[in-house]
């Protein structure tokens, strides 16, 4: 019988030195992106986070004010009590621009923001198929976080993005010490194993699972009333969702602590990043990741999810 993951078990990321916590903290709640957070909220989040024993904290400028309030966050931590990643590609004011020049410039946006010397990792942020030849090209996006990373601007380069093809031809590249994906690992689908894990796993190339949650679907409220103006989940997810959802309810289990465990218990998965946006939420996800399920719970759930 397999025992309950502790949250905060430290998981190695690639070939870095850097040991991160299976769950961590991700921007794009605290910066607006599901919907309006208040300052105060959004620093709460991250305080909340670090207090629990959370050590990375991952963001984009394209999180509307995520950055800004990861800064307020954290003035005054001793700058080895956390690692912070950063991505390059999607600031607004150059929005889809894959450049050197374009990412020189958003990685110094991003630590006069955040109020930081370097990132410990940045990561390439949502490029489509076409971008990639600039990208992975001279006087590209890969050539320039090489150079940062040599300066010590940056201590690793990842990729964020959902296309597990594009994931694939970054890492070939042999530049990449992380991949993030998102809403590829949860209880709707698993297409991250063997879409990028595979691929990741021979390379000694970490995989990073975020929206665990489902885009908030898997939170603990009704799947059928998930969404905001900014998303909209697809109709077939919701009835997905709706299905798990109401299994829970008749198991009297938490399908937020389903979700959360179900991604820490996948071992393959370096960390899991929560997108609450405050300390509330943080907590929330916390209990949830830490509250015991039974392990007929997991057995019956292999059931239900087999498609």
């Amino acid at each position: 019988m397999e025992t309950m993951v502790n949250p905060l078990e430290k998981r190695r990321l690639g070939q870095t030195e850097m040991n991160v916590t299976a769950m961590s903290m991700g921007g794009a709640g605290i910066g607006g992106i599901f919907g309006d957070v208040s300052d105060a909220d959004g620093v709460a989040a991250v305080e909340k986070a670090l207090e629990l024993g959370m050590n990375w904290v991952d963001t984009s400028p394209f999180y509307f004010e995520a950055e800004r309030r990861i800064g307020i966050a954290l003035r005054g931590v001793p700058r080895e009590r956390y690692y912070l990643s950063s991505k390059a590609g999607t600031h607004r004011d150059r929005f889809q621009d894959y450049s050197a020049d374009a990412i020189y410039w958003s990685v110094e946006n991003s630590l006069r923001t955040m109020g930081v010397d370097y990132l410990d990792i940045c990561l390439i942020h949502d490029p489509l198929p076409q971008h990639m030849d600039k990208v992975l090209g001279h006087g590209g996006a890969i050539e320039a976080l090489v150079e940062l990373k040599g300066q010590g601007v940056i201590r690793s380069i990842g990729i964020g993005v959902r296309s597990h093809e594009t994931i694939r031809r970054a890492i070939d590249t042999g530049h990449l010490d992380m991949a993030l994906t998102f809403n590829d690992y949860t209880l709707l689908r698993q297409t991250v194993l063997e879409g990028v894990c595979d691929h990741a796993d021979a390379r000694g190339v970490s995989v990073v699972n975020g929206a665990a949650l489902g885009m908030g679907l898997f939170s603990g409220r009704d799947p059928r009333s998930v969404g905001t103006p900014r998303w909209t989940p697809r109709q077939d997810d919701v009835a997905a969702a709706v299905r798990v959802f109401e299994w829970c309810r008749e198991q009297n289990v938490s399908i937020l602590g389903l979700a959360l465990q179900f991604s820490l218990r996948q071992r393959r998965l370096t960390s899991t990043l929560i997108g609450a946006s405050s300390a509330k939420e943080v907590e929330e996800c916390w209990i949830a990741a830490t509250s015991p399920i039974a392990e007929q719970t997991w057995e019956a759930l292999n059931d239900l999810l087999i498609k």
